[in-house]
């Protein structure tokens, strides 16, 4: 696998808007995001969902491929809320952790690098009653997850595993499928370091989106060879973009989740290896 080599040192860290690469590019699907009617309907790459009213109550349809779905729903008014959330709820609740591998990358001592890479994301569908409290209706994802574990069984995490090539600008994705992450890394050690894969908490992803795409932030600061903490940022890549609603809630404690000492609130420390 191919060492990507940057030389960063003293880069300041920058929190300025960013742009993106072939954003308006006519080849890739964009999916509408937002707040929508009640009665909204979607007919998007093989997925619909409406709802309709009948005798008082709404009927919520959803389908994709053989995966269908329906809800009654019982409600004045309201809105119809499509947000992009946390890709850690299907099948089931698994995990908590998102772990995503990249080609390794070689930091010089006490260097700082930006870069992005992709994650997977989930599509929540959610009601939002007229005083603006809202509720999940349903989830759908296009893509079936696959899961790995960093640590091992006496000390360590299940993680939902997505593979990503490193970029060092925003790169065109399909906003109903991937999302972006933008990675802060700084190597607070007075050696070169490699790191291939970060770890983040679902507590602290906190997405965010246009009508391009939905993104995130975490930083990495390096304090030893094998050894980082990663912390979820709660602010958008740029301006304008709309912050999602989160579908976060703490799984129960399984001996899948042998973590003492790896978890503080919102921050990761990976301590059991950055490649």
């Amino acid at each position: 696998m191919a060492l990507k080599i940057l030389h960063t040192g003293g880069r300041k860290k920058v929190r300025d808007s960013v742009t993106f690469e072939q954003e308006n590019d006519a080849d890739t699907p964009q999916f509408a995001y937002g707040r929508f009617p009640i009665t909204y309907a979607v007919n998007f790459q093989g997925l619909s969902l409406s709802v309709d009213q009948d005798k008082g109550m709404y009927h919520y349809r959803r389908a994709l491929g053989n995966w269908k779905t329906e809800t009654n729903v019982s409600m004045s008014n309201g809105n119809l809320l499509i947000h992009p959330v946390e890709p850690l709820n299907l099948p089931d609740n698994v995990t908590d952790f998102l772990e995503i591998g990249f080609d390794p990358i070689m930091i010089e001592p006490e260097g700082k690098c930006v870069v992005f890479v992709t994650m997977p994301i989930e599509i929540g569908i959610f009601l939002e009653s007229e005083s603006g409290e809202t509720e999940v209706l349903d989830i759908v994802s296009y893509i079936y997850p696959k899961y790995s574990m960093y640590g091992n069984s006496s000390r360590g995490v299940i993680t939902r595993y997505h593979k990503s090539s490193v970029y060092y600008y925003p790169p065109n994705v399909r906003n109903h499928q991937s999302g972006l992450l933008k990675l802060e890394i700084e190597n607070r050690t007075s050696g070169w370091v490699n790191i291939g894969r970060v770890v983040l908490y679902q507590k602290g992803l906190f997405l965010y989106f246009d009508e391009h795409i939905a993104a995130a932030t975490a930083t990495v600061v390096i304090t030893s060879p094998d050894v980082a903490a990663v912390t979820g940022i709660d602010y958008p890549l740029r301006e304008e973009m709309t912050v999602a609603n989160r579908v976060y809630v703490p799984r129960k404690i399984t001996p899948f989740y042998n973590i003492p000492g790896m978890l503080n609130d919102t921050v990761f420390t990976m301590d059991m290896g950055l490649i």
